[in-house]
């Protein structure tokens, strides 16, 4: 590249983080050695790349193991400069966004009054659900304030990494206040799937539903809580799968090459092969017409 080519220092910037703001999830890192590569500045990239990938994990409320248990990156939990609470163990710790690594444990404590209580009854029994339908999942209850009344956020993780296929995650996030005798209950669904097995297909997904609930009785809440998820769950799931076969039909009807009505892939490189030997020894001129038919 000639010095006239060269992009300026700013110009960098705009393209590494317009570049690291749309990978994929599991995929932040292989983006940024490519880019790594590409602009041939490590410090810059170090630089630009820590911010991006922090925003990036906490979008994405990535998943952190702590001693005795899991917890979440969340823009929720975030006591700045790297450092995370964890609501139900009362430890914050500090995590390394390009690294990975999670250390620095400090026992913070945690607020002893009636909120907590509701707070950690809540996660409790969210693991249960947790267990039964995100088996690979992480769920976590946080407590926030808003002008000194407490309000709370449940937020869920679930992916699922297939290094020669696909990666895709799920996260929902509900958030109410503390105002019994009832709470307005606002979830957000975000899903993001990229297929990457002989196609380069994104899919990202949103969702936000609304509801009323009652807020008398601790247990109760806690009990009917799980349940009130688990139908939205089944709602946007079912939702989903029909506007993807609708997608899907869509999608067959305007492929540049048409395929059978079994919707298989069809291997062009073995017809071809095969019409090659096929006209070096006959001759015949009716497999390349079978193909044009397909086109």
């Amino acid at each position: 590249m000639s010095g006239e080519d060269e992009l300026s220092k700013e110009e960098k910037i705009g393209m590494i983080c317009g570049l690291l703001r749309q990978a994929p999830p599991n995929e932040f890192h292989h983006i940024f050695e490519d880019l790594r590569i590409l602009v041939m500045d490590d410090q810059l990239m170090r630089t630009e790349a820590a911010q991006e990938c922090a925003f990036h994990n906490k979008k994405n409320f990535k998943a952190v193991k702590l001693l005795g248990g899991h917890s979440l990156l969340t823009h929720f939990n975030d006591l700045r400069g790297n450092r995370f609470f964890d609501p139900q163990s009362a430890f914050s710790f500090r995590h390394d966004h390009l690294s990975g690594k999670t250390d620095k444990f400090l026992l913070q404590g945690s607020l002893g009054d009636d909120a907590e209580l509701w707070r950690s009854t809540l996660n409790v029994v969210l693991k249960t659900y947790m267990n039964n339908h995100f088996p690979s999942g992480t769920c976590c209850v946080f407590r926030k304030e808003l002008k000194s009344s407490p309000y709370f956020v449940v937020c869920i993780e679930a992916h699922q990494y297939e290094r020669s296929a696909f990666n895709g995650i799920w996260t929902s996030e509900w958030t109410f206040a503390f105002t019994p005798p009832s709470t307005e209950v606002t979830g957000n669904y975000h899903m993001q799937i990229h297929y990457f097995k002989k196609a380069n297909w994104h899919l990202t997904v949103h969702k936000t539903v609304e509801r009323s609930m009652p807020l008398i009785n601790r247990v109760q809440f806690a009990m009917e809580f799980p349940q009130f998820i688990e139908a939205e769950d089944n709602v946007f799931q079912l939702s989903l799968e029909e506007n993807l076969r609708e997608l899907s039909v869509d999608l067959w009807k305007t492929l540049r090459r048409r395929i059978p009505i079994t919707r298989t892939v069809i291997s062009w490189d073995e017809l071809l092969k095969s019409e090659s030997d096929t006209v070096k020894t006959t001759g015949s001129a009716v497999s390349l017409s079978m193909l044009k038919g397909l086109e």
